[in-house]
């Protein structure tokens, strides 16, 4: 056994310096905990330095720069470094020295920097988000780590906050991936419509006028189209800018939003790509916050906040309700209507068993199968329609030069 000096928190604000004797430097960490202190230095008496994973002295780079945003990669980036370094039995704060001096991202070094600041003054980990990112991390995060905080196992939260993080982005990529094909359609439309108009059509407009010919009304139609497209294009911009400004404020009202998404609730194949996405964020957050300890009602309220479509979080709050007033959670799900039959056999078969977090763990594997089957349909059916648009305008526009192309040859006979 040997001795190691060390330097930690009480009470989260005197700094106090003690030796333990331990095995290893992880150990000692360990009694240091149970000695209800948090340790931010541990070396080993003899060699009187740190050892080589815990000599990162604080910078003290406390900024008041706000940060507003974090992209999900900058969160998983954040949240998989500090799981591994505290699974390594490192406190928080030597954590977050260290992603503070490594991380790549200016933000991530900002919010490392910052949240240094607030738990030297005193603060948890969790209190130090709410503080200072609540609207960042958002009040999922947050609660799910004050959750692990509480129990005594931040790093396995964490990680299991990971797997959320991951599954999320992985469908954001999905739903990327699936909007690159339409979107070089309608690139490719454009283009052969400003190819026509600068260079094709005036050569024939000009042969015709020229000659006293009339234009046909298709080819006057698209000439139009053009001319107000070249001329108008900045008005074309602020017209589609104020146009997304008003779905978007309407979006923001709950009562447009709540008739959106009663109707995208009936549209088919939609409607099921739509349930499964949010299920999908709902049964993790269920799940994780239940692992992590959270009595079955907190874990509904919190997941609830997940939910995007007002329709299924009035579900999720009914189901919560009924829960509250004695209903297990599979009959309360059954009432709602909020999830599917297979779920709800999953989830009751938890609950009788006792294996309530293994079955939801499971259930939000399904559902993400469900979301990848879901996406895979809406494909196949958005491609077909969005070929038919598209040769609906190729033929306008062939139709409009063959009349063009015959007007031009009268003119010259």
């Amino acid at each position: 056994m040997a001795k190691f000096q060390y330097n930690a928190l009480k009470n989260n604000k005197e700094i106090i310096k003690g030796v333990v004797e331990a095995a290893s430097p992880r150990e000692a960490r360990e009694k240091i905990r149970e000695l209800g202190f948090i340790p931010t230095k541990v070396y080993m008496e003899e060699l009187q330095q740190p050892s080589i994973e815990t000599n990162l002295p604080y910078s003290g780079q406390y900024t008041d720069k706000k940060i507003t945003f974090l992209s999900l990669k900058d969160k998983i980036s954040f949240t998989s470094e500090l799981e591994v370094m505290l699974s390594a039995g490192i406190s928080i704060l030597e954590a977050l020295q260290t992603i503070e001096i490594n991380a790549p991202s200016k933000k991530i070094k900002t919010v490392c920097a910052n949240l240094q600041q607030k738990i030297l003054s005193g603060m948890t980990f969790a209190q130090a988000l709410t503080s200072l990112y609540g609207s960042v991390f958002g009040p999922v995060y947050i609660s799910l780590v004050k959750a692990g905080e509480d129990a005594g196992e931040l790093e396995e939260t964490l990680r299991r906050m990971l797997v959320l993080l991951r599954n999320q982005d992985s469908i954001k990529g999905k739903i990327i991936r699936a909007s690159i094909y339409p979107a070089v359609l309608i690139l490719i439309m454009f283009g052969v419509l400003l190819l026509f108009s600068k260079f094709v059509f005036p050569a024939f407009y000009s042969v015709i006028q020229f000659n006293g010919g009339t234009i046909p009304l298709l080819s006057q139609i698209l000439i139009d189209i053009c001319l107000f497209f070249g001329n108008f294009w900045w008005l074309v911009i602020i017209v589609f800018c104020a146009l997304c400004y008003c779905i978007s404020s309407l979006f923001k009202n709950p009562v447009y939003k709540n008739k959106w998404d009663e109707f995208i609730l009936t549209v088919p194949t939609v409607s099921e790509f739509i349930k499964y996405i949010n299920l999908s964020n709902f049964i993790q957050v269920l799940q994780i916050s239940y692992d992590a300890g959270l009595p079955i009602l907190s874990g509904l309220e919190l997941s609830g906040k997940t939910l995007g479509n007002l329709v299924m979080k009035k579900q999720a709050m009914n189901a919560a309700s009924l829960a509250k007033n004695g209903k297990t959670l599979s009959e309360a799900f059954q009432i709602t209507g909020l999830m599917p039959g297979e779920l709800m056999t999953m989830v009751a078969t938890g609950e009788k068993s006792g294996t309530l977090g293994k079955m939801l763990k499971d259930a939000a594997n399904v559902i993400n199968k469900k979301v990848d089957m879901a996406l895979d349909a809406m494909l196949k059916l958005f491609e077909p329609t969005l070929i038919v648009i598209m040769g609906g305008f190729v033929l306008f526009i062939a139709m409009a030069f063959y009349q063009l192309y015959a007007g031009m040859l009268g003119t010259l006979f």
